[in-house]
Parts: structure tokens; sequence; C-alpha cells
């Protein structure tokens, strides 16, 4: 739902990357400002704020937008919450919509992080609500033991290819040795082919007398 009597001035809209993030902001009735990319690190997103103060807007002016795509966007929402902004994380799916009504064929970080801008001025969503801390807390815990199950996975797979590479190595090892010259007392070379040494036919000599 819109919440057009909040009397925002600026909107901002945010494409998230796993390492990175791209913003593009706009002040009401003027036009946009060059996008910024910045690391999904602390200092990024400090330089972030810092841009957004450069406009010389008060933080509770400013209505960011941006999509609820896996949990790189949690740390840079709550930042900019804790920093008095107005925070609307929207479904992916409406943003593609939006964007998609824009007749935009071309898509980049930057012309997506725009689209989200242009949404933010045209239908101002109700801004976001940090859960409670212990849900985020046991959000970081299962996306910790993701990370954990997909790395454990990895070396099953690691240890299965290793496995396998020596069983075929002992094998070639094995039929290499099957049939090997023996020198005779008279320094002739025999060209006896030896039977190999895990088969050995109950009843026989292994060697010819």
């Amino acid at each position: 739902m819109a919440d057009t009597d909040a009397g925002y001035r600026l909107f901002v809209g945010i494409d998230i990357a796993a390492d990175t993030f791209t913003a593009a902001w706009r002040v009401s009735g003027g036009e946009g400002f060059p996008p910024y990319t910045g690391e999904q690190t602390p200092t990024g997103r400090a330089g972030l704020q810092q841009r957004l103060r450069a406009t010389g807007l008060a933080p509770d002016a400013a209505l960011v937008v941006l999509e609820a795509t896996g949990p790189s966007w949690v740390a840079l929402a709550l930042g900019l919450h804790q920093a008095s902004y107005r925070i609307a994380v929207v479904n992916p799916r409406q943003a593609h919509h939006f964007a998609k009504a824009q007749l935009r064929r071309a898509k980049t970080d930057a012309l997506d992080a725009r689209d989200l801008a242009q949404l933010a001025a045209t239908l101002q969503p109700t801004p976001w609500t940090p859960p409670p801390a212990v849900y985020h807390d046991v959000r970081q815990r299962l996306v910790a033991r993701d990370a954990l199950l997909a790395m454990r996975t990895q070396a099953r797979n690691q240890r299965h290819a290793l496995l396998q590479g020596r069983s075929w190595s002992k094998g070639c090892a094995a039929s290499s040795t099957r049939c090997s010259p023996t020198w005779s007392s008279g320094s002739r070379v025999s060209t006896r082919r030896s039977p190999p040494c895990s088969r050995r036919v109950p009843g026989r000599r292994r060697w010819p007398a």
C-alpha cells in the first residue's frame, strides 16, 4: 500500500548483488543522480550514506526501495534503517513487473537501481519494519548452516573422486606386472607369462618345473 502522505523528497533504489550493490536516487520533481556502486562491506555502506547526506535532505525524507533477494540485503537495510532512512523491501516479482512496464529491454545493475528508484517515487510502498533481533539471529544461523551443508557436499564429492582415482591407479599397476621378462641361466630372456598374483589354481604349481 502506498504511503502518499509521508512527504518524501528523495527516492532511492538499490540493486543488490552478493558482493556489491548499486544505488540510484532522484529528488522529487527533479532529475536523477549518477548511480553509485559499492561493496557489501561497512566501508561501502558508509560510502552510500555519505552520498545520500550530500543531497542536503534529511534521512526521514528519503524512501529507499530494495529487493528481498537472498540474505545480502539485510545488513544494508538494517544500517540504513538505523540511520533513520525509510526502507521498503519489495518482492522481486513486483520489481520485475514494474520494470517490464517501462518497456526497457536492456538490463544492467544501474538500470535496475533506477527502476527501483522510479518504483519508490511512483508507488511509495509501505516502509519496512525490522524483525526482532532473535529472528535476525536465526536467519543468519540458517544461512551459515546452508553454507556448511554445501561445503560438506563438496568435500564428499572430492573424496569420492580421489578414491576412484586411487582404484584406477592400482588396477593399472597390477596389469603392468602380469607379463615380465625372466633371465635364465643361459643369459637368454624368457617371456614366460606369469599368472596374476591374486589368482592361484588349486593343485597346480605356480611356476613350471
